[in-house]
């Protein structure tokens, strides 16, 4: 697969960056919160039907579950900065197979994401920054044995991208946002038989965040996202002759996360 999707993770870090600029010395930014999230899956009517009630035809996959996410920040006095953040989803289940069994499904959603990037502050307190990094995407959906033949579906993903965000002093905080085109590969597979890649693909996604310091060392933060992206995958002829098909994927959440900067 390859695609190109809008990737808004870096939205949870931007904003701390702005005040540290005025630091004289190197500052490490420690951060852990969660975030509520709704996923959902779509396939279009082309999608494959194997039988048995394996029927991706028009069907939706929906998951509510709360992430867990956790981040490590180095900023230098002239604004350059690294950050490493990793997204776990906690115990969650789908509804993809509920016409199926009466057993949920088990499902997951892990994402980890290496930035770096150059913040820059204005007098006004305005601050922009553009980034770039690595991103590395595994979503799995459990799936009933018998009466498939297969446990499990895996969607991988992985690559680069790069960005812009922007950040402004309200309300005695900081409110910021940001955006990111990033070049995707990756594969959609099960744990019998399937293995598909999709097309090249556009996505899109949203994002608004504010952080508020009650000290030197202390802040925290609400974020909220929105994101859609779109695949195409292409004919599938091992079992049967499958056509190509679109899938769309959209999660949005609403986060908070406690930050400790030393």
């Amino acid at each position: 697969m390859k695609t190109l999707r809008i990737e808004l993770w870096t939205s949870l870090l931007i904003f701390a960056f702005f005040p540290a600029l005025a630091q004289a010395q190197n500052v490490f930014r420690l951060y852990a919160g969660a975030a509520p999230t709704t996923y959902k899956i779509t396939f279009d009517q082309n999608a494959p039907n194997f039988g048995g009630g394996a029927n991706y035809k028009d069907k939706t996959a929906k998951s509510t579950y709360t992430a867990a996410n956790i981040g490590l920040t180095w900023i230098s006095p002239k604004g350059i900065y690294v950050d490493f953040a990793a997204s776990q989803s906690l115990s969650a289940t789908h509804d993809l197979w509920d016409p199926v069994t009466t057993q949920k499904q088990d499902f997951s959603h892990d994402t980890y994401t290496l930035t770096g990037g150059y913040s820059h502050g204005f007098p006004s307190g305005l601050g922009v920054s553009g980034f770039g990094g690595y991103l590395v995407s595994n979503t799995v959906l459990n799936s009933p044995k018998p009466p498939f033949a297969f446990t499990k579906d895996k969607f991988d993903s992985q690559g680069i991208f790069i960005g812009v965000g922007v950040g402004y002093p309200v309300l005695g905080g900081q409110v910021s946002g940001s955006v990111a085109l990033a070049g995707m590969t990756g594969k959609w597979r099960d744990d019998a038989s399937y293995n598909n890649s999709a097309d090249y693909t556009v996505g899109f996604s949203l994002s608004a965040g504010y952080t508020y310091k009650f000290s030197q060392a202390w802040g925290v933060t609400a974020d909220l996202r929105s994101q859609q992206y779109k695949y195409t995958f292409g004919a599938y002829t091992a079992t049967s002759a499958q056509p190509a098909y679109s899938v769309k994927e959209n999660i949005s959440s609403l986060g908070v996360r406690l930050s400790y900067q030393f």
